[in-house]
């Protein structure tokens, strides 16, 4: 039987996405392969099967990210629910993680049937981008902060918002052109929400800054779409590009549109993939699938490599 498991991390590679392709295994540091020896020291048998519900682009934080484990315990062919004890479990792989001095903890988790996908079944994904508009951050914020070098303008801000908050729009201009080739479909309706002030991290805020956050939550991104987007929205904010050339890039396809070089996009120290969400009857519901057996063969089945979304 699988386990479903609710992690949070901390600017962490992960495989399968377009960014790690082209990094060294030998000196990155990939969330599957942190996890892979946890729980082998946890539990030394087989090779456990790890799939991840979000494939977020290396060096995004997480405050909720979900994953599958299988895995098997010594002597016996299949984990049954009466076989692990999840307290117990979560206690022992977060002490393991905590020895390994990994910035990963395990928050949650639960028993799933073996036809269970956690991409797949995921009703909705939020992610969270926190902004600081103060050069005298604290070392705490600076890590953990996307840093404005220039003034925003919450009216306009909250202006482009508007023209995209639960609208079904193309968003095939928002992600990288390796994944464009990939995807089938590129339409999305995707949630804004701004707030002035960051409450997760109220008590660290100093007294000179000011910061603000934005909000997003779709069923499914396309691969780097959060970040472009919210590079857009703040270049609008900032003045650098006006409301009607953004609204125009909204509603023209991609093949007229200048892709946005990396080096120009936000910085990533300020995003986090906020919560994966599911449908507690999906849960139930799996019980009577089939366990799905042919996307056991693919290393990699669900992710942007190969899909075009995160």
């Amino acid at each position: 039987m699988r386990i479903l498991v609710y992690l949070c991390y901390r600017g962490y590679s992960i495989k399968g996405t377009f960014s790690a392709r082209n990094k060294p295994i030998s000196s990155t540091n990939f969330l599957q392969d942190i996890l892979e020896k946890a729980i082998l020291r946890f539990c030394p048998a087989r090779r456990p099967n790890i799939l991840l519900s979000t494939y977020t682009e290396c060096n995004v934080h997480s405050l909720c990210n979900t994953a599958t484990i299988d895995f098997e315990l010594p002597g016996k062919q299949k984990l049954g629910v009466g076989d692990l004890n999840i307290p117990w479990f979560k206690f022992n792989l977060n002490r393991i993680l905590t020895e390994s001095n990994r910035t990963v903890r395990v928050i949650n988790a639960r028993f799933v049937h073996d036809a269970f996908e956690p991409k797949l079944a995921a009703t909705q994904r939020t992610y969270l981008y926190r902004f600081l508009d103060d050069s005298s951050m604290t070392v705490i914020d600076q890590p953990l902060s996307t840093y404005l070098s220039l003034p925003v303008s919450l009216p306009l801000l909250r202006s482009a918002i508007s023209l995209i908050h639960n609208r079904l729009i193309d968003y095939s201009s928002f992600t990288s052109p390796e994944a464009r080739v990939l995807l089938k479909n590129t339409q999305r309706i995707v949630g804004i929400q701004l707030s002035e002030h960051s409450t997760i991290f109220s008590k660290l805020k100093s007294n000179h800054s000011t910061s603000l956050c934005l909000q997003l939550t779709c069923t499914n991104f396309l691969y780097q779409m959060v970040r472009r987007l919210t590079t857009e929205l703040i270049q609008v904010a900032q003045g650098q590009i006006t409301l009607e050339e953004f609204e125009q890039k909204l509603h023209s396809s991609s093949e007229k549109q200048d892709i946005i070089n990396e080096d120009k996009l936000l910085d990533i120290n300020g995003l986090y993939l906020q919560n994966v969400m599911y449908d507690e009857e999906d849960f139930q519901r799996y019980v009577t699938y089939t366990t799905i057996t042919t996307m056991k063969n693919k290393i990699y089945p669900l992710a942007p490599i190969l899909t075009g979304e995160e």
